[in-house]
């Protein structure tokens, strides 16, 4: 059995092993998945304003080739809307597709 004047220092050791564990098993893991989960947010929002982008181009190309006048118009954004629609749809079968086991 420890000495009563042994006690505050193996406290003070025990705290610091409690601290270092922490550190080692739980803190440096979670900054290296911080890093993952930024990474991959800058690029999903990076790849977001691209595909807005790309839908405002083929709007811009619709309404372009079509005859000018209000239906029309009206017209090129339900063609820019479903081509958009469309495209994600197939982007996310893709996806799944990829994500499953083999």
């Amino acid at each position: 059995m420890a000495n009563p004047a042994e006690i505050p220092q193996i406290a003070s050791d025990l705290f610091d092993l409690a601290k270092r564990y922490l550190d080692q098993e739980a803190i440096r893991p979670l900054r290296s998945i911080g890093r993952y989960v930024g990474f991959s947010l800058g690029a999903g929002v990076l790849l977001g304003l691209g595909w807005v982008m790309l839908s405002i181009a083929g709007l811009r190309l619709a309404s372009d080739l079509l005859p000018s006048g209000v239906l029309w118009s009206s017209l090129a954004y339900v063609i820019g809307a479903a081509g958009a629609g469309v495209v994600s749809l197939g982007l996310l079968k893709i996806a799944a597709t990829l994500g499953r086991p083999k």
